[in-house]
């Protein structure tokens, strides 16, 4: 056999496996096979390791080493084997054609062990084709589960390309079998054939289980996009809405973020309901709006007033642009602002808002039920108070000798004349970052809220007494 197969294009060596011909055969085609399942694999590998934002660092020496082992060892041994399987399987047949043409009994035997010979040599580089794709659909499993999740379409056809190409050594091999005399060495080599074959039927299930999972979640996936459906198409445009009707609004947001956690944030594992109090999020990924962050939207008129836009909401084009002009906290409530408009309003055009100052200001009806969407979202009433006793031990704040020396460790009598009412030890209950020496983040930091957003909405719960 004539130069190196691997080196031919492509049609042309596809041409040769189609011709009736035993060169290239069976065994060189699991071999490419193997080659083929290599190649995804580093493909999926180089893609999770280029991700700009690597959401992948814990497993990037893991791949490393595996990457390094395909290029090094594998990949180059299954091209030897690609070739070598050709010219031993080609010199078994030219010793079965002599054996068959030669008249002398004793040649006739001699040439027949000797085929048998070769077609043993031929078997076990079959079973080192098998056992190195093993290798290869265990790696395949591995980053199918841990890397790159948008190229486990590569990962899955490298992981049963690696699986066909066991099947058909081990087919290949239990066929030679029938041809060989030598029982002892038959013996050997179906042992590790019988271990190759557990390998196989384990590999099978695992791509079971990949498939499995992309079938779940695809399920997740509908659902999720029926969820939201409901949310675009159930629009109230109500300007006697109800505070609890709002709220209830906000709460199915928050239950769809939360249910669909795993969809959304992929990689991302999340542990408290409160890390998917994200407007941006909502604004996202559930409802498709393009978020635009600039550095000033402009000046608008209100009322007569020019005000600087913090906001501004078009519906018509799903898109929300957010003013870097304010501080993150008010972008934040702006954001699940525009999220309430996007939800709860049929306006079309692009609609302006103004920073949200004082939220209990007088503000038309639809701004008022997209502020209160925001609170509702940003600052549910569920998680405020368990955060709350979380960090006070306490369910109601009360102004005494005990709570204001754990505060600040002053008197009561000098932190009244600082603290003149409700709304003022709000904002100190809502700011604060140590209670009794113990220290963590204020409750408006933990929410992304400004102290004044907190505050009032400690009020509305009843959590602080003056």
């Amino acid at each position: 056999m004539d130069g190196e197969l691997i080196k031919l294009p492509t049609e042309t060596l596809l041409g040769k496996f189609g011709v009736g011909n035993h060169i290239p055969g069976s065994g060189s085609a699991a071999a490419l096979q193997g080659m083929l399942s290599a190649q995804l694999i580093s493909t999926v590998i180089n893609l999770t390791s280029e991700k700009k934002k690597n959401n992948y660092q814990s497993i990037l020496p893991q791949l490393k080493s595996i990457s390094s082992d395909i290029n090094t060892r594998i990949y180059p041994r299954l091209q030897e084997l690609f070739q070598q399987d050709s010219e031993q399987f080609d010199s078994t047949i030219q010793l079965r054609k002599e054996r068959d043409n030669e008249k002398s009994f004793k040649k006739s035997k001699e040439l027949d062990k000797l085929s048998q010979e070769a077609l043993k040599f031929a078997t076990e580089t079959l079973v080192e084709v098998a056992k190195l794709c093993v290798e290869l659909g265990d790696f395949a499993t591995f980053i199918f589960n841990n890397a790159f999740r948008s190229a486990r379409g590569d990962s899955g056809v490298a992981l049963n390309g690696a699986i066909a190409a066991v099947a058909g050594c081990l087919s290949i091999v239990y066929l030679n079998f029938l041809s060989v005399d030598d029982r002892s060495w038959v013996e050997k080599i179906e042992s590790i054939a019988i271990k190759l074959k557990l390998h196989y039927e384990r590999l099978l299930l695992l791509a079971n289980d990949s498939l499995t999972i992309l079938e779940k979640e695809v399920e997740v996936n509908q659902s999720l996009k029926i969820e939201i459906i409901r949310l675009q198409i159930n629009k109230l445009n109500n300007k006697k809405l109800s505070n609890r009707d709002i709220e209830n609004v906000a709460k199915q947001i928050q239950n769809i973020l939360w249910r669909y956690r795993h969809t959304i944030w992929k990689m991302k594992r999340l542990e408290s309901p409160r890390e998917v109090l994200r407007a941006d999020i909502a604004i996202e990924k559930l409802l498709g709006y393009k978020i635009v962050k600039r550095d000033s939207l402009g000046v608008y008129n209100i009322y007569g007033d020019s005000v600087e836009v913090a906001g501004i909401i078009d519906n018509d084009n799903k898109a929300i642009g957010i003013s870097g002009k304010f501080s993150s906290e008010v972008q934040n409530f702006t954001l699940a602002h525009e999220l309430g408009h996007a939800i709860l309003h049929k306006q079309t055009g692009l609609h302006r808002d103004k920073a949200i100052g004082n939220l209990s200001e007088t503000r038309e009806p639809i701004e008022q039920q997209a502020d209160k969407f925001a609170t509702y979202f940003l600052m549910p009433e569920k998680q405020i108070k368990e955060f709350f006793n979380e960090i006070f031990s306490m369910e109601k704040f009360t102004l005494n000798e005990d709570n204001v020396f754990a505060l600040n460790g002053g008197s009561l009598t000098s932190f009244r004349s600082k603290c003149k009412s409700t709304r003022d030890l709000s904002r100190i209950i809502s700011s604060t970052e140590s209670f009794y020496g113990i220290p963590f983040k204020s409750m408006a930091n933990v929410f992304n809220v400004s102290i004044e957003a907190m505050a009032i909405r400690m009020e509305e719960l009843g959590l602080v007494e003056f």
